[in-house]
């Protein structure tokens, strides 16, 4: 698979949709404001190169809008700067504003044939049963029954970090086995064994393959799709075709696993087990109702595994970057929490720092800095602007993290900000009716981990050969989600906290 930036594959895509069809509006409203067009190009050329969300902060500033459009061979895409904006739009008219964009590489059932993956997937009816089967599991009312998954997965996290034994510890061994270890464990009763858990990597390598498909050039062309395999140069299509056949094996074997436990007695509590207990209720044939719940399975995994593992290190990054807000955090735990145990869910209303320290890393760093872009669904009017069918829509939380109205000093890291209780939160978990379903379990999960490390360890950095320390940054490490690559240590803060990890 060739690497594109995906604002080429919208503007070539684009450009043929136009030679396809020429959209008829009624409308004379002008678009958005936008930076300089050129013929043919458009606006092409002013799309960011990277850090796109950035960019786009710089465009809005140049011209003086909280929205802004950039037009280019038929694709249009308007990008929100502002809490007003996004609020306007894809809370307050989410029913416009809810669709997806998809690609043919991964939509065509002759390629990946996965248009029903939940993050990605058009807004229709089956998206909808997807949701609210979601919603009963992830609910703020049912989220203290992952409560005991969650505290073992915060206590084990403590014992893998004790046996590294003062080492420098990788970002990646730092969170992802905890995050997916209590996914896992929740969706499907399943505790996995190492990062080489096939549990792990196969759903990984299905979600990173899927991510690839936004760049090959049936997107641009996908009349490209009627070539025959024998067809010179349709390796990529082959390939596409073999990844869906590994995707497909991959969501059944995990979902059967489910089964064969339940079918020997020995399984545990979860949600795939309560799915397939309650599969009649949802009006759908056995085929459907097993299609349903493999991609509701796979989606929570998919959305909360990469998020969770960057807000954990935003979080360790922060806390190596200004020590003073760990000293404070650790003092308010002592003071709740007291000696001789490790914190629990039931110490959270007391724990009030902590959870403005939380709220603060969201916003200081923003994992998800430019939120997964909708569609919007019809034409429709904002500010005597015309948002066109099928524009392509960005929420910037980058931009509305950084607003100084609201957030003085927005570089500084600052909890205490959250004071004010009329302070919104950074809007991380998205808006309207695609607000992420998972983000009370997230937020719990984040929680203990966060809690239990500052309770047991003091996060310090690494030194160099001449005995400096080596601070850290942050930058991308993958498409969408943003964390740091850098390294850290962690130290045990007393005997009495060796013997709470180890017990």
């Amino acid at each position: 698979m060739s690497s594109v930036p995906f604002y080429l594959v919208l503007a070539l895509a684009g450009l043929v949709s136009l030679a396809l069809s020429r959209r008829k509006r009624s409308s004379r409203l002008p678009l958005p404001p936008s930076p300089r067009w050129y013929p043919f190009l458009g606006n092409v050329l002013s799309m960011p190169k990277s850090f796109e969300h950035e960019g786009f902060v710089e465009i809005g500033k140049e011209l003086k809008s909280d929205i802004i459009s950039l037009s280019f061979f038929g694709n249009t895409i308007v990008v929100l700067n502002s809490a007003q904006a996004t609020t306007d739009l894809l809370d307050k008219r989410s029913n416009m504003y809810s669709d997806r964009k998809l690609f043919a590489a991964f939509t065509d059932s002759r390629l990946l044939n996965w248009s029903t993956f939940i993050p990605a997937s058009r807004y229709d009816n089956l998206h909808k049963k997807h949701r609210r089967m979601m919603h009963m599991w992830l609910n703020k009312q049912a989220i203290p029954a992952f409560h005991p998954a969650h505290q073992r997965q915060a206590r084990d996290f403590l014992q893998r970090m004790l046996r590294t034994k003062g080492k420098v510890i990788t970002s990646e061994y730092l969170g992802k086995e905890t995050f997916s270890g209590t996914l896992l464990q929740s969706i499907y009763g399943y505790n996995i064994q190492s990062l080489d858990d096939p549990f792990m990597t196969k759903p990984q390598e299905a979600i990173d393959r899927l991510v690839q498909t936004a760049t090959p050039s049936v997107n641009i062309f996908p009349a490209l799709v009627n070539l025959p395999d024998w067809f010179p140069g349709a390796q990529w299509k082959r390939t596409l075709r073999e990844w869906g056949k590994e995707k497909d094996v991959t969501l059944k074997t995990m979902v059967d696993w489910t089964k064969d436990q339940i079918a020997t007695g020995v399984n545990k509590p979860s949600i795939v087990a309560s799915f397939l207990a309650e599969a009649d209720k949802w009006g759908q044939t056995q085929d459907e109702a097993n299609l349903s719940i493999r991609e509701v399975a796979i989606g929570l995994l998919a959305g909360g595994t990469d998020t969770g593992v960057g807000s954990l290190i935003v979080f360790v990054i922060a806390m190596l970057l200004f020590p003073e807000v760990q000293s404070k955090a650790q003092k308010e735990i002592d003071s709740v929490v007291g000696i001789g145990r490790l914190p629990t869910v039931e110490d959270q209303p007391n724990l009030q720092y902590i959870r403005r320290i939380m709220l603060e890393c969201a916003r200081w760093q923003p994992v998800v800095p430019l939120a997964v872009p909708r569609r919007c669904s019809e034409d429709n009017e904002y500010h005597g602007y015309l948002i066109p069918e099928g524009a392509i829509i960005f929420g910037n939380v980058w931009a509305i993290s950084r607003n100084e109205d609201v957030y003085p000093d927005p570089e500084t890291f600052n909890p205490d900000r959250f004071l004010d209780p009329n302070l919104p939160p950074a809007p991380v978990f998205g808006w309207g009716r695609r607000v992420c379903p998972g983000m009370y379990y997230s937020d719990s999960s984040l929680f203990l981990v966060i809690v239990s490390m500052l309770a047991a360890y003091n996060i310090v950095p690494p030194k160099d050969e001449a005995g400096n320390f080596v601070y850290p940054t942050i930058r991308s490490q993958k498409f969408a989600v943003f964390a740091p690559v850098d390294q850290r240590r962690l130290n045990a803060r007393s005997f009495r906290d060796l013997i709470c990890i180890r017990s």
